[in-house]
């Protein structure tokens, strides 16, 4: 690239010089989405441009570099889908054990062809549940999936994980078996970390087979629920350790992720540390925009903000920032959502949710949230029904407390006080070290009329440091004045001098 040349069995190749760069964009984020606006952008900076010019230098090298490996993203943008080598890695070998490992993408996942059934129509469901997976994976901005006409050469002999994922330039590979039998379809996927042939995750679906569309669907949005955060655990975990070094973009946002998940005030400076070296690395990256913005609001839940209205602009300023980078990336739209929560904008922010799960109907932390407003509105049933929901897609997610929270406060506001304090035990027990965890099992043990273990749970929160008023009214927006106005006065006579 550097010499901007395009070679094809070492002889240059003619191409324009907007097609050039054109093609640097999306072989730089292989595998991953680059978006028309970001293609626009790097291309023709500055400059307005007609969309079909773009569809005319993509076609252009199409035909240069071979039609299935520029996919088009309807709506969206483009994803390269060919195998990357450095500057003097040679083309991966096909037979197992032949050379080192390359360096992979740790974003990118292969969904490989799902296995079973001997029948036309079986087989038109297990290759319908990947092709869906597919589907519903490329709308993560977290992960690049790659390109179903990339994987579906594999067949039931299948090379082994390190030599699949060597030839498409990923660690991480999908696959899956079904079962039919009594009417039934069973569907066991697994996710493999594939240099170290490693299954790092694993389930069994089994629906009715008398609508298998209807399996389909369902088998194929739990699958992608579960694969997201479980990907995105592995990966900050083996970023978490590691110093990464400037301008190493996904390493970078790994490891602030990794010190976000964490509690205390170190972690969520260095989270905000790493994820600025992120952004840098890649300016106006809306995944980086999005976690600053939630490093904000932490810091208001977690009762450290040193002015809460600072911070809450702030993480809105951003949250807009992000959204007006991609304003396809649900990511930035769930965040943008809980951000206005502060300033009680619920139309808002529910409108935001909504949209987040228009754009990726799996996303199971913005179904949480649309719970969390819905819970403090009034609206206990359907917050409940999206609390459940929440748990159900995405059951390994590190929100899962945050989830199980809304149905305690949803019991808290309908007046089932006893229920509200089931819920916020569980959600305590899943986090300890969350501070407003203890604060709300202390209102509702309180409004059950366990007083004295009220009083106990609020001395334990103490070690945490206060809780202030103004933190505490925006982490819980209530609708109604007198439900906070109660809910105050419980932890008042538990011993809070906010």
């Amino acid at each position: 690239m550097n010499e901007r040349q395009l070679l094809s069995h070492g002889c240059p190749v003619a191409v324009g010089a907007r097609a050039f760069d054109v093609l640097c964009a999306l072989v730089h984020r292989a595998g991953m989405l680059v978006t028309k606006s970001e293609l626009f952008r790097q291309v023709w900076p500055g400059v307005v441009v007609e969309e079909n010019n773009l569809q005319v230098h993509v076609s252009a090298l199409r035909k240069l570099v071979g039609a299935d490996r520029i996919v088009t993203i309807p709506g969206q943008g483009y994803r390269f889908v060919g195998r990357v080598a450095g500057p003097r890695e040679p083309l991966p070998a096909r037979e197992a054990g032949v050379g080192p490992m390359p360096e992979v993408d740790g974003r990118a996942v292969a969904v490989l062809p799902f296995g079973g059934g001997a029948e036309a129509v079986q087989r038109h469901f297990t290759d319908g549940v990947a092709e869906d997976v597919i589907h519903r994976l490329s709308r993560s901005r977290w992960l690049g999936v790659i390109a179903r006409n990339a994987t579906q050469r594999y067949g039931d002999a299948l090379p082994s994980n390190a030599v699949v994922a060597r030839e498409l330039g990923v660690r991480y590979l999908v696959s899956g078996q079904a079962r039919f039998h009594a009417g039934r379809v069973r569907v066991t996927a697994e996710l493999i970390d594939a240099p170290r042939n490693e299954t790092i995750w694993t389930e069994s679906y089994e629906r009715p087979a008398d609508d298998l569309a209807a399996a389909q669907s369902g088998i194929a949005a739990a699958i992608a629920g579960a694969v997201e955060p479980v990907h995105l655990r592995r990966e900050e975990g083996l970023h978490g350790a590691v110093a990464p070094q400037d301008g190493q973009y996904w390493p970078l946002l790994m490891r602030a992720r990794w010190h976000f998940w964490r509690s205390g005030r170190d972690h969520l400076r260095q989270a905000e540390h790493y994820a600025e070296r992120a952004l840098r690395a890649r300016p106006d990256d809306s995944p980086s925009l999005s976690l600053l913005a939630f490093v904000r609001i932490a810091s208001v839940w977690a009762g450290r903000s040193a002015c809460v209205r600072m911070d809450a602009s702030e993480a809105r300023r951003l949250a807009l920032r992000a959204v007006a980078s991609d304003e396809t990336d649900a990511f930035a739209h769930f965040t943008l959502g809980t951000a206005l929560s502060f300033s009680g904008q619920f139309a808002q922010a529910v409108s935001e949710q909504e949209l987040a799960l228009s754009l990726c109907p799996q996303f199971a932390a913005a179904t949480g949230e649309l719970g969390r407003l819905l819970a403090f509105s009034g609206r206990t049933r359907e917050a409940d029904a999206c609390a459940r929901q929440a748990c159900e897609a995405s059951p390994l997610d590190p929100q899962t407390s945050l989830w199980v929270r809304t149905r305690a406060i949803a019991r808290f506001v309908e007046g089932d006080y006893p229920a509200a304090e089931g819920f916020a035990l569980q959600a305590l027990a899943q986090r300890p070290d969350w501070l407003f965890n203890h604060y709300l099992l202390a209102a509702c043990q309180t409004a059950a009329g366990h007083a004295v273990d009220g009083r106990r749970t609020l001395e334990q929160a103490r070690r945490f440091g206060p809780y202030p008023a103004e933190a505490l009214k925006a982490c819980h927006p209530f609708a109604d004045a007198g439900q906070m106005a109660y809910y105050t006065d419980c932890l008042r006579r538990a011993g809070w001098k906010g």
